[in-house]
């Protein structure tokens, strides 16, 4: 499966190389501000609860959850799940509950979180488990909740994009740059009622351009037809 291949090689990544060693600073708190650099508004601009239930797919070693749970002191410690073992392992986490599994097959019942985060994670899925794991963020999440996904997008140059797929993979196979016209095509076709660019940033490191979209699962009663909110700075390959 495609999915424990990625798991696969992110293990063999963060063996004890040099770029291995780099990755997991880079994984950690210390690499959080460069490389998840808008995490640290998220706490505001999403008008976070006490009582929000946060799940992070592709927590990596936690530093996310970590981060906003000491902003917010959640009701109900957040939960994080990563394909990699040995990236879990790494965590320092005081609270957050950490699982092993794939976001293609969420580990939890329906309606289980208020907010799904989704960081660097969609360049390693082909189309189909795209759209898969869009299903099974959607499925878990509650009426009237929320999903943020963010990943590196394709410029207009090929040979830029060939240069950034090396960058960002590094022993990991699967690379598929997507924008986010692609992303929130995506969402609206795994049943997101309301799908629009969240325009996160800046991100500091690398200096790769990413595409950020926020989607939104109806509340109880909401009988509009999906749409995704125009933008005028979206982008598509």
């Amino acid at each position: 499966m495609r999915a424990a291949r990625v798991g696969r090689d992110y293990n063999r990544r963060l063996g004890k190389s040099v770029s291995g060693r780099l990755y997991r600073l880079l994984a950690g708190p210390p690499g959080l501000m460069l490389v998840n650099t808008p995490a640290f508004k998220l706490h505001t601009e999403l008008r976070l609860k006490l009582e929000t239930r946060l799940l992070d797919l592709g927590c990596g070693s936690g530093a996310l959850l970590e981060l906003l749970d000491s902003r917010m002191a959640f009701s109900r410690p957040p939960v994080g799940i990563d394909l990699s073992s040995r990236m879990l392992s790494l965590a320092n986490v005081s609270r957050s509950s950490l699982v092993e599994g794939s976001g293609v097959q969420l580990p939890f019942a329906d309606e289980s979180f208020d907010l799904i985060t989704c960081g660097h994670v969609a360049k390693h899925l082909d189309d189909r488990s795209m759209l898969l794991m869009l299903a099974e963020m959607r499925r878990v999440l509650a009426f009237g909740g929320i999903a943020l996904l963010w990943d590196f997008e394709p410029t207009r140059s090929r040979r830029l994009n060939q240069w950034n797929e090396l960058v960002i993979t590094l022993g990991v196979k699967e690379c598929n740059l997507r924008g986010y016209m692609k992303l929130s095509a995506f969402a609206l076709e795994a049943g997101f009622e309301w799908v629009s660019n969240a325009h996160l940033r800046p991100f500091i490191y690398p200096p790769i351009p990413r595409a950020s979209v926020i989607m939104g699962k109806a509340p109880v009663g909401w009988s509009e037809a999906p749409h995704a909110a125009a933008s005028s700075t979206a982008s598509s390959p």
